[in-house]
């Protein structure tokens, strides 16, 4: 019995590489394209995992709104995890109970030479490092997989950069390039069919070597330092308004803790509360 969770974000799929395929405004069309192809890629995994016995699948949109996959786009033995505020985000819903994870159309961090749509949580941010290390989504979230709930990141998907990222964090994950970025807003796309096929084989691989998913788990020793970097002043100054965040200087503020989640939950809370400095702006 294998319980597996998804976390599908958009900027990775093959074909993005757009803001306009982000959101729904200002160009539906293009929107509406970029989450039908992210639902045949995240349902290339699901129906491989299905084929091969697993046992229960949720899928959690991760991606802006995160209203963006419809129901009837999956599976119907698939849970879906829509909607937002949600605790976690990106990770909302990922327990103990799940024997692995899979990341889907995720992206570089922030400041990434190539990487497509590349940011790290907010468009406000421009870096976010922990004990040091300069980290971003896939990384953070797998942390936050390993260290939280001892669940391992099995399989991702994105962009070439991305992939060379994640691959310095947890080299043996299996990974699906579904482009290779030029400029951070075009890129060479791979053939969509070869995609999902490259989906339904790398799927099938892993689930069928659950002996080496354990390799994939992180290690990261406490205390934790939290910090994050802001493109600008006004955006530090509304982090600090969060009890216990020490302000470095113009633009970083830092966060420390034992626990690491609470950093994560932290991280949250810094990054929605940017949605306020835009009524001061």
């Amino acid at each position: 019995m294998t319980r597996l969770y998804i976390s599908a974000d958009i900027e990775g799929a093959c074909g993005v590489v757009s803001t306009h395929h982000c959101a729904t405004q200002p160009d539906r069309t293009a929107y509406d394209w970029a989450v039908n192809q992210l639902a045949s890629e995240v349902g290339a995994v699901v129906e491989t995992a299905l084929a091969e016995g697993v046992s229960h699948i949720l899928v959690n949109d991760s991606h802006f709104t995160m209203t963006n996959l419809r129901l009837d786009q999956l599976d119907s033995r698939v849970s879906v995890l829509t909607g937002k505020p949600k605790r976690c985000a990106m990770s909302a819903g990922l327990d103990a109970s799940y024997d692995a994870a899979i990341y889907v159309g995720y992206h570089a961090k922030a400041g990434t030479h190539q990487g497509v749509l590349c940011h790290t949580f907010h468009s406000k941010l421009f870096d976010v490092s922990i004990n040091g290390v300069s980290y971003g989504e896939g990384g953070i979230n797998a942390l936050y997989a390993s260290l939280v709930h001892g669940v391992p990141v099995i399989l991702t998907s994105g962009d070439r950069a991305y992939l060379s990222e994640i691959r310095s964090l947890i080299p043996s994950i299996e990974g699906v390039e579904t482009k290779v970025g030029l400029t951070y807003t075009a890129a060479e796309c791979h053939p969509v069919q070869a995609v999902l096929a490259d989906y339904q084989v790398k799927t099938r691989q892993i689930l069928k070597n659950r002996a080496i998913w354990s390799q994939n788990l992180l290690k990261l020793k406490g205390p934790y330092e939290l910090v994050m970097t802001f493109i600008n002043p006004l955006a530090a100054d509304a982090a600090n308004t969060i009890p216990g965040v020490q302000r470095l200087d113009g633009t970083r503020i830092a966060f420390k803790t034992d626990q690491f989640e609470v950093v994560y939950q932290m991280l949250q809370s810094c990054y929605s509360i940017l949605a306020y400095t835009q009524y001061l702006e």
